[in-house]
Parts: structure tokens; sequence; C-alpha cells
């Protein structure tokens, strides 16, 4: 999780965010979003994003 991420989690930011996994590499993200229609990941650029697991 990056630390805007962390920052947004901690304080919120008024805005709904939803967690998403990469099935590439494995990256974490939120966003705004609340489906995974043309999502890529943040860090490799993968189209294989599903949600996140709930902790």
């Amino acid at each position: 999780m990056g630390v805007l991420d962390t920052v947004s989690e901690l304080f919120g930011s008024g805005e709904r965010q939803y967690r998403f996994r990469c099935g590439d590499c494995g990256t974490e993200f939120a966003q705004r979003a609340a489906t995974v229609e043309g999502l890529t990941c943040p860090e490799c650029g993968a189209g294989s994003v599903q949600p996140a697991e709930a902790a």
C-alpha cells in the first residue's frame, strides 16, 4: 500500500474508495471506481485487476 493510500485511509477523502489487487504482480491499490471495468494496475499496467478481499 502506498503512502497516499495510507493517508487517504487515515484521514478520509470524503469519497468512497474501493480496494483492488493486480492478478499479475499482486499490487493492492485504491480507486474510486466500484468496478474493474477499464482498470489497469498502477504498478505494472496489467489489466488483470480484481476486487481485493476484505481484511
